[in-house]
Order: structure tokens, then C-alpha cells, then sequence
């Protein structure tokens, strides 16, 4: 990855409001966070290996202050592989790609997150029926975060 890589997902910081701003990419781990002091720079970015052992380090605090009482889940999890703007329909007007009850297959498309003027469509890790839908349209969301419940 390089610095204009770099440049590019502190811009998304700043323009978003994020106040953090994780990627894993094979062998790189960047992390950027927004500072509270004035006189600290808008951004801190951290360029290192990912061993397994820091990924998870690093992840623990997000988890954290995203649920800090989160009672455990019946289901599978889908995760926001990227950070971005989440879209529950393929357009505006449109059906959404899934509602609470549908039955969905592995690879099917959940929704679509857009990052970086791209559009990424999320599918389905696990087959099932959808439980719950834990973002809304048009929301920000962060790497990792939560977006259905699978059971």
C-alpha cells in the first residue's frame, strides 16, 4: 500500500467524521485515528505487519465501544468487510435485497457498501434465514461492524 492509498482513507476519515479508521490487507495493518487534543494532527497512521496476535489486539477496543454490554447472539454474524456507506436496495426506490425472514444461500447479495466512489456488494458468509437487519440505508459503517444476523 502507498502513501496516496494512505492519503485517500485519511481523507474518508476526515470527510465522514470517523473517529477510526481500521484495514487489514494481507501482510499490512493501517490504522487511523482522529486525535481529541486541537493541537494533535488530524490523523495517526500506523503501518505495520499483521501478525495474528496484534490484529486482534487492536480490534478488541473497537468491539468495545460499538457494544460494551452486548448480550451473546443466536446466529451468524455478517460482518462490513470495508468501511463505508451501507445501501439495503440496489436503487432508490427499489426492493431491498433482503428482509427479516428471507431465506438467504451462501453468496447471496445482503446489500452493498460503497467506499471510495466503488461499489461493493456484501453476500452472504452463511446460508439461512435473516434475523435481524442492524444497519439502516445510507448509514456509515465500519470495518468489522455487525450488519445482519444469520440463524
Amino acid at each position: 500500500m502507498d502513501i496516496k492509498q494512505v492519503e485517500k482513507l485519511a481523507k474518508i476519515l476526515a470527510e465522514n467524521g470517523l473517529t477510526r479508521l481500521e484495514i487489514s490487507q494481507e501482510q499490512t495493518h493501517i490504522l487511523l485515528e482522529k486525535q481529541p487534543a486541537p493541537a494533535a494532527p488530524a490523523a495517526v497512521t500506523a503501518v505495520m505487519p499483521a501478525p495474528v496476535a496484534s490484529g486482534q489486539a487492536a480490534a478488541a477496543p473497537a468491539a468495545d465501544t460499538t457494544a460494551p454490554a452486548a448480550a451473546p447472539v443466536d446466529g451468524f454474524i455478517q460482518k462490513s468487510p470495508l468501511v463505508g456507506t451501507v445501501y439495503l436496495a440496489p436503487e432508490v426506490g427499489a426492493d431491498p435485497f433482503v428482509k427479516v425472514g428471507d431465506t438467504v444461500h451462501k453468496g447471496d447479495v445482503l446489500c452493498i457498501v460503497e467506499s471510495m466512489k466503488i461499489l461493493n456488494e456484501i453476500a452472504a458468509e452463511q446460508e439461512g434465514v435473516i434475523a435481524e437487519i442492524l444497519v439502516e440505508n445510507q448509514q456509515m459503517v465500519e470495518y468489522g461492524q455487525p450488519l445482519f444476523i444469520i440463524r
